[in-house]
Protein backbone atom coordinates (compact mmCIF):
# COMPACT_ATOMS: atom_id res chain seq x y z
CA UNK A 1 0.00 0.00 0.00
CA UNK A 2 1.25 3.65 -1.06
CA UNK A 3 1.96 6.13 1.37
CA UNK A 4 -0.63 8.51 -0.26
CA UNK A 5 -2.99 5.28 0.03
CA UNK A 6 -2.50 4.77 3.57
CA UNK A 7 -3.07 8.35 4.57
CA UNK A 8 -6.85 8.37 2.24
CA UNK A 9 -7.68 5.45 4.13
CA UNK A 10 -6.91 6.86 7.52
CA UNK A 11 -8.94 10.52 6.93
CA UNK A 12 -11.91 8.16 5.26
CA UNK A 13 -11.62 6.02 8.81
CA UNK A 14 -11.25 9.08 11.08
CA UNK A 15 -13.92 10.69 8.91
CA UNK A 16 -16.28 7.60 9.53
CA UNK A 17 -15.11 7.61 13.19
CA UNK A 18 -16.63 10.85 13.73
CA UNK A 19 -20.07 10.89 11.69
CA UNK A 20 -21.45 7.17 11.79
CA UNK A 21 -23.69 6.23 14.32
CA UNK A 22 -23.28 2.58 14.25
CA UNK A 23 -27.21 1.70 13.91
CA UNK A 24 -26.85 -0.36 10.48
CA UNK A 25 -24.54 -3.65 10.08
CA UNK A 26 -21.34 -2.50 7.39
CA UNK A 27 -20.12 -4.60 4.90
CA UNK A 28 -16.43 -3.65 3.42
CA UNK A 29 -15.98 -3.10 -0.25
CA UNK A 30 -13.66 -6.52 -0.35
CA UNK A 31 -16.35 -8.30 1.04
CA UNK A 32 -18.95 -6.57 -0.96
CA UNK A 33 -16.77 -7.20 -4.51
CA UNK A 34 -16.17 -10.97 -3.29
CA UNK A 35 -20.37 -11.90 -3.00
CA UNK A 36 -21.47 -10.03 -6.08
CA UNK A 37 -19.11 -12.22 -8.12
CA UNK A 38 -20.67 -15.12 -6.57
CA UNK A 39 -24.49 -14.69 -5.63
CA UNK A 40 -26.95 -12.17 -7.87
CA UNK A 41 -29.78 -12.00 -5.63
CA UNK A 42 -27.60 -8.29 -3.94
CA UNK A 43 -29.41 -5.30 -4.68
CA UNK A 44 -26.82 -2.28 -4.50
CA UNK A 45 -28.95 0.97 -3.78
CA UNK A 46 -26.70 4.48 -4.55
CA UNK A 47 -28.20 6.65 -2.27
CA UNK A 48 -26.59 10.48 -3.53
CA UNK A 49 -27.72 12.38 -5.82
CA UNK A 50 -28.74 12.10 -9.14
CA UNK A 51 -25.82 14.05 -10.56
CA UNK A 52 -23.43 11.96 -8.71
CA UNK A 53 -24.97 8.80 -9.56
CA UNK A 54 -25.03 9.81 -13.60
CA UNK A 55 -20.69 10.73 -13.04
CA UNK A 56 -19.71 6.99 -11.96
CA UNK A 57 -22.02 4.08 -9.28
CA UNK A 58 -20.97 0.68 -8.74
CA UNK A 59 -22.46 -1.74 -11.44
CA UNK A 60 -25.56 -2.99 -11.50
CA UNK A 61 -26.63 -0.15 -9.01
CA UNK A 62 -29.85 1.22 -8.63
CA UNK A 63 -30.52 4.66 -7.77
CA UNK A 64 -32.67 5.92 -4.75
CA UNK A 65 -30.98 9.27 -3.87
CA UNK A 66 -30.89 10.87 -0.65
CA UNK A 67 -32.88 14.22 0.27
CA UNK A 68 -35.67 12.90 -2.22
CA UNK A 69 -35.92 9.26 -1.20
CA UNK A 70 -39.20 7.75 -1.23
CA UNK A 71 -39.31 3.65 -0.42
CA UNK A 72 -41.46 3.42 -3.31
CA UNK A 73 -38.73 3.02 -5.03
CA UNK A 74 -38.44 -0.60 -3.80
CA UNK A 75 -42.14 -1.24 -4.51
CA UNK A 76 -42.49 -5.01 -5.28
CA UNK A 77 -38.83 -5.82 -3.84
CA UNK A 78 -39.20 -8.69 -1.14
CA UNK A 79 -38.23 -7.60 2.22
CA UNK A 80 -35.70 -10.45 2.92
CA UNK A 81 -33.48 -9.09 -0.22
CA UNK A 82 -29.55 -8.49 0.61
CA UNK A 83 -29.48 -4.64 0.16
CA UNK A 84 -26.27 -2.72 0.17
CA UNK A 85 -26.64 0.59 0.64
CA UNK A 86 -24.01 3.33 -0.25
CA UNK A 87 -22.95 6.95 -0.75
CA UNK A 88 -19.45 9.18 -1.21
CA UNK A 89 -18.54 7.60 2.21
CA UNK A 90 -21.30 5.70 4.13
CA UNK A 91 -22.74 8.41 5.99
CA UNK A 92 -25.96 9.18 3.31
CA UNK A 93 -26.35 5.32 3.08
CA UNK A 94 -26.58 4.88 6.49
CA UNK A 95 -29.64 6.95 6.45
CA UNK A 96 -31.00 5.45 4.13
CA UNK A 97 -30.44 2.08 5.44
CA UNK A 98 -32.35 2.90 8.82
CA UNK A 99 -35.27 3.77 7.08
CA UNK A 100 -35.29 0.26 4.92
CA UNK A 101 -34.75 -1.24 7.96
CA UNK A 102 -37.78 0.50 9.69
CA UNK A 103 -39.95 -0.19 7.12
CA UNK A 104 -39.67 -3.66 7.00
CA UNK A 105 -36.43 -4.53 5.30
CA UNK A 106 -34.62 -7.34 7.19
CA UNK A 107 -30.88 -7.76 5.51
CA UNK A 108 -29.44 -4.06 5.17
CA UNK A 109 -26.12 -3.09 5.08
CA UNK A 110 -24.31 0.12 4.76
CA UNK A 111 -20.96 0.20 2.31
CA UNK A 112 -17.88 1.04 4.16
CA UNK A 113 -16.30 3.96 2.96
CA UNK A 114 -18.85 4.63 0.21
CA UNK A 115 -17.86 4.63 -3.34
CA UNK A 116 -14.96 6.77 -2.34
CA UNK A 117 -13.10 3.79 -0.71
CA UNK A 118 -14.40 1.74 -3.87
CA UNK A 119 -12.63 3.72 -6.11
CA UNK A 120 -9.53 4.01 -4.29
CA UNK A 121 -9.07 0.62 -4.17
CA UNK A 122 -9.21 0.11 -8.23
CA UNK A 123 -13.03 -1.61 -7.76
CA UNK A 124 -14.98 -1.00 -11.61
CA UNK A 125 -17.34 2.07 -11.54
CA UNK A 126 -19.68 2.36 -14.42
CA UNK A 127 -20.82 5.30 -16.41
CA UNK A 128 -24.87 5.57 -17.18
CA UNK A 129 -23.84 4.00 -20.17
CA UNK A 130 -22.31 1.02 -18.37
CA UNK A 131 -18.50 2.05 -19.44
CA UNK A 132 -16.15 1.63 -17.07
CA UNK A 133 -15.21 5.08 -15.85
CA UNK A 134 -12.40 6.33 -13.20
CA UNK A 135 -14.40 9.24 -12.60
CA UNK A 136 -16.22 9.88 -9.53
CA UNK A 137 -18.24 12.65 -8.39
CA UNK A 138 -16.41 14.10 -5.24
CA UNK A 139 -19.99 15.81 -3.41
CA UNK A 140 -18.04 18.53 -2.43
CA UNK A 141 -14.48 20.30 -2.46
CA UNK A 142 -13.83 19.45 0.98
CA UNK A 143 -14.90 15.51 0.54
CA UNK A 144 -13.26 15.46 -2.94
CA UNK A 145 -9.91 15.51 -0.75
CA UNK A 146 -10.85 11.89 0.26
CA UNK A 147 -10.30 10.30 -3.50
CA UNK A 148 -6.90 9.52 -4.19
CA UNK A 149 -5.08 10.86 -7.35
CA UNK A 150 -5.65 7.72 -9.59
CA UNK A 151 -9.35 8.71 -9.26
CA UNK A 152 -10.74 11.79 -12.22
CA UNK A 153 -12.59 14.17 -9.36
CA UNK A 154 -15.50 15.70 -11.46
CA UNK A 155 -18.32 18.34 -10.38
CA UNK A 156 -18.06 19.12 -6.87
CA UNK A 157 -20.42 21.57 -5.34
Amino acid sequence: MSPLHTQVSFKIEDTLKKMLKGSVPVISTGDLADLIKCESDWLILDSRELVEFKTSHLPNAKWVGDHDFSICRLSGTPKDTNVVVYCSIGVRSEKIAEKLIASGFSNVWNLYGGIFAWANEHKTLIELNQTPTLAVHGYSQKWATLLEHHIHCKQTK
